[in-house]
């Protein structure tokens, strides 16, 4: 699964409703994937924030996030930059859609783990 093919398949998955956490090592295109993917989720609502570059965001992006209802996919990009006030807060955001994105497999069971191949 390279490229659109790869790309399809993570939009697929989330469309369907499964979270997923979508690591792969610094470098090797996670931001890339995640503008390839996000043209394929027209039609859904998605609230995307960077944990890294966007933590002085975390207030408004949460309060606003959890108002919303249907169909939501959540990108936490990131997410090993959580703090643990923001960890304690994931259970929360589970009723959404979730992609995780990390360096590492998070190693929880109610996400798919999908590694980004190398290119």
């Amino acid at each position: 699964m390279l490229g659109s093919a790869f790309t399809q398949q993570l939009a697929a998955y989330l469309l369907a409703g499964k979270s997923v956490n979508l690591y792969a090592p610094h470098g090797r295109g996670r931001r890339k994937t995640l503008d390839d993917v996000l043209p394929l989720l027209e039609g859904v609502q998605v609230r995307k924030i960077d944990l890294k570059r966007e933590q002085d965001k975390w207030g408004s992006w949460l309060k606003e996030t959890l108002t919303l209802s249907d169909q939501v996919i959540v990108i936490l990009h990131n997410i090993e930059d959580m703090t643990q006030a923001q960890k304690a807060i994931l259970p929360r955001l589970k009723v959404f859609t979730l992609l995780c994105v990390s360096e590492q497999p998070m190693g929880d069971k109610d996400m798919f783990e999908i590694e980004i191949p190398k290119r």
